[in-house]
């Protein structure tokens, strides 16, 4: 990769980290908490060897908040209804009687990816 194209994927990097961080913090998750969720430590959106040396999941969980706050825009106009939804408690599969933020906050790949997927079958219509 030559050193132009290293550059932006590391600003990709960079700004994925910082939005995700971002949305965590709308949905009421603290700073360090976010860098256990993401695998990271603190300050190192400052470096970019550490942004180069993030792992396949790190980057993947990353992916799945993005795609998490993406669907709840789809499917809520109100930006109240989005951070609600994440921080009301939810009796539908696969929250059962849980928050969907507490699946966040185990900081597994999996559970983001739980999330998501119910999200997306909400918008589906098949709830």
């Amino acid at each position: 990769m030559n050193r132009k194209s290293r550059y932006k994927a590391l600003q990709q990097r960079r700004i994925g980290l910082t939005t995700s961080q971002r949305i965590m913090k709308v949905w009421g998750i603290g700073e360090s908490d976010q860098e256990r969720i993401l695998s990271i430590e603190p300050g190192e959106l400052d470096s970019f060897d550490a942004l180069e040396a993030l792992t396949d999941d790190q980057l993947a969980k990353v992916s799945y908040l993005l795609n998490i706050h993406a669907s709840l825009k789809e499917l809520f106009q109100n930006p109240e209804n989005r951070c609600g939804f994440m921080t009301a408690v939810n009796h539908n599969p696969p929250y059962d009687g849980r928050r969907p933020v507490d699946f966040v906050m185990t900081g597994e790949v999996d559970a983001l990816k739980r999330v998501f997927e119910s999200l997306e079958r909400m918008k589906h219509g098949q709830w």
